[in-house]
């Protein structure tokens, strides 16, 4: 849409025309969308009309959050919650906590976010809004997966799976595009395909373009870890072009972390800086501090492919004293493996052995059984540097209990979803799952 119809501005029905006409325009032109409703906004307070001024605060908000502008969604949500809950609306607070918690998504306030999903599924549950709960669900699993614990992220989407399987509804694309990133993170990358296909169909068949931008970056994410780069660089590039004709400036820094591990695959060490530096700038710019962390731990071990340790070590500890101080615990941990891994190319095992506890004790309260994998890995090098080969085989055994455990995570929920109906046994293949564990990615929530 190119421009605003005149109407009557006498009325409740203008501003419900404005919410309208907002929710169409985001799906195209966020831009347009924020517009729109804050002319809402105004023309609501001017007529005293309550139920449409919370609808259009959550628009505005919904605006702010897409376009990275976190701190203004949040004060846009925090109104409508408040309207929402004073008109006694359930629907609308169900929506509007649904809507808060994906900010704190977006900000890797996983703790936050799962308290707001949390909340707004106990809601939903109160009115028996089954379809929708069903896509909460799906956000939830995906803040669950984020903070490393694929088993709570499955558990949702199985239930997501579920409750659209007794409705008798297809399941929302988001499951779709979350469930790709556990394969993709599992190691199984042919079913990741599978998921992002089916969750483009679906995005293209609703005409939400955004939302097909962040589907078309899983594919090229998943294409960097099958080695095809040519691929990976073509889908990331597709995504990229939407982004910044919508102003995603987010998705869009994240698109430019995934291209960065493109060309540091490729060892065009180069361009890999150059994409990882405009991701940490965008980044920067929008207050993420979490994303500006895990680039300075991106950063940190493209220069220890480089051989430059102390520049490595830098961005590391960069990284670490931004980490600690928001509590990002994920990122704690992975600069931790990460500087283990910087002290034992020195054969300094005990400074070593000190970061890798720390990073153990993270990953093991988180459940991430992917990290596990990595930091028992390198466990066992640190016990065989020292001539502690008794140790060092305790600790392979312990990566290979890890490595089995992931698999059957993925095993389990192939066979749960086939069960519900979702996916047909033709889709799934045997490919085997080659372990090559990717470090923490960028994930384009469809939240």
């Amino acid at each position: 849409m190119d421009s605003i119809k005149n109407i009557d501005r006498n009325s409740f029905e203008e501003v419900d025309l404005l919410n309208k006409q907002a929710e169409e325009a985001r799906k195209e032109n966020n831009n347009l969308s924020l517009s729109v409703s804050k002319e809402a906004i105004s023309i609501a307070q001017l007529l005293g009309y309550t139920k449409g001024l919370a609808k259009a605060y959550l628009n505005a908000g919904i605006s702010c959050r897409l376009s990275s502008n976190f701190e203004a969604s949040i004060e846009y949500f925090q109104e409508a919650l408040s309207l929402y809950k004073r008109l006694n609306d359930k629907k609308g607070e169900s929506r509007t906590l649904n809507a808060l918690a994906n900010v704190y998504y977006n900000l890797s306030n996983f703790t936050k976010a799962i308290e707001y999903y949390d909340e707004c599924v106990f809601v939903l549950q109160s009115i028996g809004d089954l379809k929708f709960e069903a896509i909460v669900l799906t956000n939830a699993g995906l803040c669950y997966q984020e903070s490393g614990d694929l088993k709570a992220a499955l558990n949702n989407y199985l239930e997501s799976l579920s409750i659209s399987k007794s409705n008798g509804t297809d399941a929302h694309y988001a499951l779709y595009n979350n469930l790709g990133i556990v394969y993709l993170e599992t190691g199984r990358y042919h079913e990741a395909l599978m998921y992002f296909t089916e969750a483009l169909k679906k995005t293209q068949a609703e005409k939400n373009v955004i939302d097909e931008s962040f589907t078309l970056a899983n594919i090229g994410r998943t294409y960097i870890y099958m080695s095809d780069f040519v691929n990976a660089i073509t889908y990331l590039s597709e995504a990229m072009l939407i982004m910044k004709k919508y102003g995603n400036r987010q998705a869009e820094s994240q698109v430019f972390s995934n291209l960065g591990k493109s060309y540091l695959k490729m060892r065009c060490y180069p361009e890999a800086i150059k994409y990882y530096n405009r991701a940490l700038k965008y980044y920067k710019e929008i207050g993420d501090k979490s994303s500006v962390d895990h680039t300075l731990c991106e950063l940190g071990e493209l220069y220890f492919e480089l051989n430059d340790y102390k520049t490595s070590r830098q961005f590391y500890m960069d990284g670490l004293e931004i980490s600690q101080n928001i509590n990002d615990v994920m990122n704690i941990l992975r600069i931790n493996t990460g500087l283990a891994r910087l002290y034992l190319k020195f054969r300094d095992t005990e400074k070593a052995a000190s970061y890798l506890s720390n990073a153990e004790k993270l990953a093991k309260a988180a459940n991430s059984y992917k990290d596990l994998i990595k930091i028992s890995k390198i466990f066992s090098e640190n016990c065989s540097i020292s001539d502690n080969y008794k140790e060092a085989k305790v600790f392979m055994e312990k990566h290979n209990k890890y490595l089995a455990k992931l698999s059957n995570l993925s095993e389990e929920n192939k066979i749960q979803a086939i069960m519900l109906g979702h996916i047909k046994n033709s889709f799934i293949n045997n490919t085997p799952a080659y372990y090559n564990i990717p470090k923490q990615e960028e994930v384009l929530s469809q939240a």
